[in-house]
């Protein structure tokens, strides 16, 4: 078992942004001409997915790619986002990539775990966010959290209405009782945040496995820049029903610009602790990076 308690050194930047005093945490060589944005899941925050650490040790190392990792704080990290939202994900991410832009980073690929995935997904909407491009993507642990909900909080339909009847009352910013919040969570949740997490269609409903065809070839086909797609093969989080190989493929077929190089990560659970299954990780995600060297050298031909 990997272990992430031994000290590590990271330069903050300070930057503007929508959230007043934030920062951002760079980790590697801090000359490089590129970045790494990496956007964590439910209740993440800066330095609580130890694997990024490793990917970002092996991209210090792969010099020739020069790409350094900035960990994000977003007004949404730790228990902030039971009241937060994608938009304003978007809008901080944003603020950062416009940030690294002054710094001349060349490349900025945006990396997203679990629902930081969700993130990545929501970015690519450029027509309604106004937000700025990015030039890559990777997506490890893209999963459904509605149907997550299902493994640990079976009976939520009631949470469901009563969220449906605040919105319809003008109160989607109020926070539900805490009976009417599946313990999981672990924090204040918004009548807006738990739909949108937790019904079908909700605006966090990216990746479930019920989702329409048209769905999926609209949302897939707003990537302009290549993404990587990596699910964890045994993630802990996906039920007996969903064939993650299976859905992997669909993102692929629904894009040309999903990578070939995406798929499972072999023998690891949602957040890759295993030493050997982040050293696949980080190899995977210098493989993807190369690639997007590659594709930029033949436009210059």
């Amino acid at each position: 078992m990997a272990s992430g308690a031994a000290p590590f050194p990271v330069l903050a930047h300070p930057y503007r942004s929508p959230n007043r005093g934030t920062c951002a945490y760079e980790i590697g060589n801090t000359s490089s001409r590129n970045a790494v944005i990496f956007v964590g899941g439910l209740k993440d925050g800066p330095h609580t997915t130890p694997y990024i650490r490793t990917v970002a040790k092996q991209l210090e190392a792969a010099s020739d790619l020069s790409y350094s990792v900035f960990e994000i704080r977003l007004r949404s990290s730790f228990i902030g986002f039971g009241t937060s939202s994608l938009k304003e994900d978007v809008d901080d991410i944003s603020a950062l990539v416009k940030y690294l832009r002054t710094l001349s980073r060349e490349k900025i690929v945006l990396f997203g775990h679990s629902t930081g995935c969700q993130d990545c997904m929501e970015y690519t909407h450029y027509a309604k966010h106004h937000n700025l491009p990015v030039d890559g993507f990777i997506l490890q642990a893209p999963v459904s959290d509605r149907e997550s909900l299902e493994i640990v909080f079976p009976d939520y339909q009631a949470s469901l209405d009563l969220a449906a009847k605040w919105i319809s009352e003008g109160r989607a910013n109020d926070c539900l009782p805490n009976n009417m919040v599946p313990g999981v969570l672990g924090a204040p949740i918004s009548a807006y945040r738990l739909q949108s997490l937790c019904a079908k269609g909700g605006d966090d409903d990216y990746f479930s496995s019920d989702l329409d065809e048209e769905m999926v070839s609209r949302v897939w086909g707003r990537f302009k820049k290549p993404v990587l797609v990596l699910h964890s093969e045994k993630d802990e989080f996906i039920t007996d029903k969903i064939d993650q190989e299976a859905l992997n493929k669909r993102y692929r077929d629904a894009n040309p610009l999903v990578s070939s190089l995406s798929g499972l990560i072999p023998g690891t659970g949602h957040t890759v602790l295993e030493d050997e299954a982040r050293q696949w990780l980080a190899k995977r995600v210098i493989e993807f990076l190369r690639t997007l060297d590659n594709q930029a050298g033949s436009q210059l031909t």
